[in-house]
């Protein structure tokens, strides 16, 4: 657990999830969802709460396993974000795929690059991998250059391999070596 201040001056809490965070869980998953923005949860395609559940307790069981590094931003009891990275398997077990996501309130102010950074730490010392990867649209411009700003490389892209907005979009494929 990590407490933050963002440029903004709130105080923040980095933490990992709950058993009891499932209805918490829940709503952020259709806030993001609600936003319609670069991630994969979308309002065409709805969360149930059954998932969310089904998820969590997913989540969990990877977490105690320590195949998986999950990290909620928390803002006075509302989950604000998360950021994961889960350990690949067999002969690519030194390698984590990586995720990030704030509601649109929360971006810009500092708090991204403090959690990508925290969460990088933890699977590097506690998953010991030597490499992440991610992907993401080649429409979020945003995204792209906060990736780069962490030290990450492109080293691929997918034509058409999202669907977003009723239009295909490109993913860029990026890796980072710790």
């Amino acid at each position: 657990m990590k407490t933050i201040t963002s440029k903004s001056g709130k105080k923040i809490t980095f933490r990992p999830p709950r058993k009891t965070d499932l209805e918490a869980l829940y709503q952020y998953a259709k806030s993001l969802e609600a936003e319609d923005t670069f991630v994969l949860l979308n309002p065409s395609e709805p969360v149930n709460y059954q998932e969310e559940k089904n998820y969590l307790t997913s989540l969990l069981k990877d977490i105690q396993a320590k195949k998986k590094i999950h990290v909620l931003v928390v803002d006075n009891h509302k989950i604000v974000g998360a950021s994961h990275i889960e350990k690949k398997g067999r002969r690519q077990g030194h390698v984590g795929l990586f995720g990030i996501a704030l509601l649109q309130a929360y971006r810009s102010g500092g708090i991204g690059r403090q959690l990508a950074d925290y969460v990088i730490n933890l699977a590097k010392t506690q998953l010991q991998l030597t490499q992440i990867i991610l992907d993401c649209l080649a429409s979020n411009t945003i995204a792209i250059k906060f990736y780069k700003s962490l030290g990450f490389t492109q080293y691929g892209r997918q034509p058409k391999a999202m669907l977003y907005k009723n239009q295909y979009v490109d993913k860029i494929l990026f890796y980072k070596y710790l």
